[in-house]
This record gives structure tokens, sequence and C-alpha cells, in this order.
């Protein structure tokens, strides 16, 4: 009796498995995440040409025009995005802002 008990309970668990993967696999979706993720496959020096004085803000556009607070505010706006479109377009608005800014400074 107990080895079917045993048995009847392994039976379950390796069916319940099976659903389970079966369901996570899922079709060709892939899961939200991984479509919000952008990969940088370069390294900064690549992306951006040159080796800033600060490479953890190297790849942020204007960055040596910014503050130290403004460059966190930005990552963190940027990383609380969903959408790629919603990124690009918060990056199109920083490049303009970051060229007034420079137009006014005279850079």
């Amino acid at each position: 009796m107990l080895s079917r008990s045993i048995l009847r309970a392994l039976l379950f668990v390796g069916a319940l498995s099976l659903t389970t993967s079966v369901t996570l696999a899922g079709g060709n979706e892939r899961p939200e995440a991984e479509q919000q993720e952008e990969v940088f496959s370069q390294s900064i020096q690549k992306l951006t040409g040159r080796a800033a004085k600060n490479p953890v803000y190297s790849h942020i556009y204007g960055a040596e025009f910014m503050t130290e607070k403004e460059r966190c505010e930005y990552l963190l706006k940027l990383d609380g995005m969903k959408t790629k479109s919603e990124r690009d377009a918060f990056r199109a608005q920083h490049r303009k802002a970051i060229d007034e800014r420079r137009k006014k400074i005279g850079g």
C-alpha cells in the first residue's frame, strides 16, 4: 500500500511538472521583461567612440553637461519606462534639452 501511494505521488508530481513546463514554454511569445530589455554587446568605448572620464555615464548623451543628480534621475526615469518607444521618445527629448544647454554654454 505504501509503495502504491509513493508511486501515485511520483506520477502526480511528474505530471504536474510536465504540465508546468509546457505552460511556461507557451508559444513563441517572449516574456515582457525580455521584450523591453535593450542589450548592448559592445563596450562603452565602442558605443560612444571615446573613453569618458566617468565610464558609468559615458553612454548618456551630453553627460558632461549634466550634474551627478541629473544623470542619476535620467537613468532612473529611463529604467522605469516600459516600452522601447517610450525610451526612444525620452532620449529624443533629452537630446534636444542637452543641445539647448550646450548652445547656452557655448560648447
